[in-house]
């Protein structure tokens, strides 16, 4: 008889218990799934925003490189020096970065004739897809490509 009242008792205490604690995965539920989307969202959206940022970088890289392959080519035949076309590196830099990203917008094409390098900055823009449920608008990601020309040549006269 004690065994059953003992089983009796702690079913009612554990019905109680349940009773209780009803709703409590619903309220979880409610709280985390928007956590959990937007989450989702992010990981989905960085990715998109990153690849787009490598593929823009790429284009500015390899702009700067095909600008800094525009050398003076009397200059050089004269003196053995290699600088910079002025006429024609930023054409180069504009078509090259244009040809391998169409949605880079290139914003300067700085020629530095003191160290001899061109500079290549530029942007694009991103419009984020999940995130875009939540309000987040277009980003603009910035990017900047380097070069000096080199042609084996270390110093002058080389």
């Amino acid at each position: 008889m004690r065994q059953r009242l003992r089983s009796v008792l702690t079913r009612v205490k554990t019905n109680a218990r349940a009773r209780n604690e009803r709703g409590q995965v619903l309220a979880w539920t409610a709280i985390l799934l928007p956590v959990l989307l937007m989450l989702v969202g992010l990981v989905f959206d960085g990715g998109l925003m990153w690849v787009q940022y490598r593929r823009a970088r790429w284009a500015a890289d390899g702009a700067a490189v095909a600008a800094a392959s525009e050398i003076n080519p009397a200059l050089y035949a004269q003196s053995g020096q290699v600088k910079l076309d002025p006429g024609k590196a930023p054409g180069t830099a504009a078509y090259y970065g244009q040809s391998n990203d169409p949605n880079l917008h290139l914003d300067r094409i700085y020629l530095h004739p003191a160290d001899n390098t061109v500079q290549v900055q530029g942007w694009v823009e991103v419009q984020p897809v999940f995130l875009g449920l939540f309000g987040v608008g277009p980003l603009r990601l910035n990017v900047t490509g380097r070069e000096r020309p080199a042609w084996g040549i270390g110093r002058p006269g080389q």
